[in-house]
């Protein structure tokens, strides 16, 4: 069903089947989905997870290759993870974590506003954008899986870069996309969370 969805986003698979194989795509979706599936098991927020997992996949691929992450695909992915986290609520009887959900998506935005703002030109729109995403994700967890997401992600850029830079000294021109490394993290920080 996600992939159908994912499929009939007509930005996301024309801009993405350009920019990888869709096979490519696909099994690394797959391979999420089995893996959120083993982890979280049958609980509600499964679909959010997955969402988030399919979602991910084709946004860090484009992200990668393009250097953006346009507006109009993340914010409708938002819109779907918070309808699918406030029916997770619903179904589990479980406000607090929809409002921790929330207040991490907010936490997150300011977090980042505040490093686009103090550092112009480090970090882009949608990396913000895609921060206030990943902090609903990562909120509905806890706290600690917001913070420990966000530096997971932050750090693993930072050693991707150091090694780019290693054997072209001065060939590299410091330019790296940080939303693979975003969404890397927090799919990692899901993963490797107690039972949900």
């Amino acid at each position: 069903m996600l992939r159908v969805a994912i499929r009939r986003s007509s930005i996301l698979a024309v801009e993405c089947g350009r920019l990888a194989p869709p096979a490519l795509l696909e099994g690394a979706t797959g391979v999420l989905f089995s893996a959120l599936a083993w982890r979280v098991g049958a609980e509600p927020d499964l679909f959010a997870y997955s969402w988030l997992a399919a979602a991910g996949v084709q946004l860090a691929a484009l992200d990668w290759k393009t250097r953006t992450l346009p507006t109009k695909l993340i914010w409708p992915s938002g819109v779907v993870l918070a309808a699918l986290l406030t029916l997770a609520s619903a179904l589990d009887r479980d406000v607090y974590s929809l409002i921790r959900a929330g207040a991490g998506m907010v936490a997150l935005l300011a977090f980042y506003g505040t490093l686009y703002f103090l550092r112009p030109g480090q970090l882009g729109g949608g990396d913000l954008r895609l921060g206030g995403l990943l902090g609903l994700a990562l909120g509905w967890l806890n706290w600690s899986a917001v913070i420990t997401g966000t530096l997971l992600g932050l750090v693993a850029a930072a050693v991707a870069l150091l090694v780019l830079r290693v054997p072209r000294q001065s060939d590299h021109d410091g330019v790296l996309p940080l939303g693979p490394f975003l969404i890397i993290g927090a799919l990692a920080i899901v993963l490797a969370s107690p039972a949900i």
